[in-house]
């Protein structure tokens, strides 16, 4: 019987070890998981855009992205913006009148930002 005592105790210590070392593992993994993510993703999830325009609920917002080298060139999304049971809803969905305001805005876009064509 003192055997098979010592190798549930033996046993039951591993496990535990076992455990520990496992945990770690994991919380190590988790932790460095937002350690690897791009610098440069980073940044451009906190960049703010350039200019804003709106017309009614439809919007151009201006962004301005820059290479390593120094080159940049702007990049240019169209949403609306409306209140839905209390809080701010975002789409890129338009009606017939929407869209006229959103020609309005971007023609108000290439009009500012000097956006010229081939």
């Amino acid at each position: 019987m003192q055997t098979d005592n010592s190798n549930i105790n033996t046993f039951t210590k591993k496990f535990k070890h076992m455990k520990i070392i496992l945990t770690t593992i994991i919380l190590v993994t988790i932790a460095l998981t937002g350690y690897s993510q791009d610098p440069a993703q980073i940044k451009q999830d906190k960049q703010k855009p350039k200019a804003t325009y709106q017309v009614g609920s439809a919007k151009v917002t201006v962004w301005v992205n820059k290479n390593s080298d120094g080159t940049s060139w702007k990049n240019f999304t169209v949403e609306k913006e409306f209140r839905k049971g209390g809080k701010w809803v975002k789409s890129n969905h338009f009606n017939e009148t929407q869209l006229l305001e959103l020609k309005a805005a971007i023609d108000k876009a290439i009009s500012e930002e000097s956006v010229k064509t081939k």
